[in-house]
């Protein structure tokens, strides 16, 4: 039962990851500190040729023949294999679709912050509603509604947690980290405690490679900020790993 189900999860992760570079390209902005946040891109940055919808995004520009970041041959295999691993960790269970729908987003949310270090809100939103939805489902489905209170309650904590160290002095963190620490909170909350813990323990050290690279290359000095979303979806999927028996 395991395998098939699987090898369906990645297949449909595949089909997804044909529409991640659309979604990617559109919410790719770049917004300057001490600028209005800009609008989500609709229009080429290159000649304003009109993108078509994100679902149809075609790997140029139709106007100037840009080519578009990142690629199928990098979000197909990428998230294949996000919801591929899923799958394979949360098994035939009515939590399953919660977990797939974090696996889809989670590969355009990395994506767009490491273009541009944002996590774009509407991404967000739709998994932390997403999640709530698919999550009373599956508490329902188990005939115990109680079942949210651990995933709510470690929400909120990992939220306060995430802004608490946002506000200190000289942190890298910004207010996007925050939102999906709350996000990831309420998924990890479901599995336990210890999912929680992990998640938020491994991020930094996830992170760590990333940072030495960027200062091996010269790509960051001590004060530059780098993005913490990849690490703390990567640690994230870690955690489900490491919580659950699939």
């Amino acid at each position: 039962m395991l395998l098939p189900l699987v090898a369906v999860a990645t297949l449909a992760g595949a089909g997804w990851g044909l529409l991640v570079p659309g979604l990617v390209d559109r919410y790719a902005v770049e917004w300057p500190d001490g600028t209005p946040q800009p609008p989500w891109r609709t229009a080429c940055p290159h000649c304003d040729a009109p993108r078509p919808p994100w679902w149809r995004a075609a790997r140029r520009c139709a106007g100037c023949a840009d080519r578009r970041w990142p690629g199928p041959a990098l979000t197909v295999p990428l998230s294949a294999a996000t919801w591929g691993v899923l799958a394979y960790a949360v098994g035939p269970s009515p939590v399953l679709p919660a977990f797939l729908l974090l696996a889809a987003l989670a590969v355009p949310l990395a994506l767009v912050d490491l273009r541009v270090l944002r996590l774009p809100d509407p991404l967000v939103l739709t998994a932390f509603v997403g999640g709530v939805v698919l999550l009373s489902a599956a508490a329902l489905a188990e005939r115990s509604v109680t079942l949210l209170i651990r995933p709510g309650v470690a929400a909120v904590t990992c939220g306060v947690v995430y802004l608490t160290v946002a506000l200190l002095p000289r942190s890298q963190l910004g207010f996007g980290d925050v939102k999906l620490g709350a996000v990831l909170g309420l998924f990890l909350g479901w599995l336990g405690w210890p999912a929680v813990v992990a998640g938020g323990l491994l991020a930094p050290l996830v992170n760590l490679p990333l940072v030495i690279g960027l200062l091996i290359v010269r790509r960051a000095g001590r004060r530059t900020l780098v993005p913490y979303g990849p690490a703390m979806l990567l640690a994230a999927l870690v955690a489900v790993l490491l919580s659950t028996p699939g």
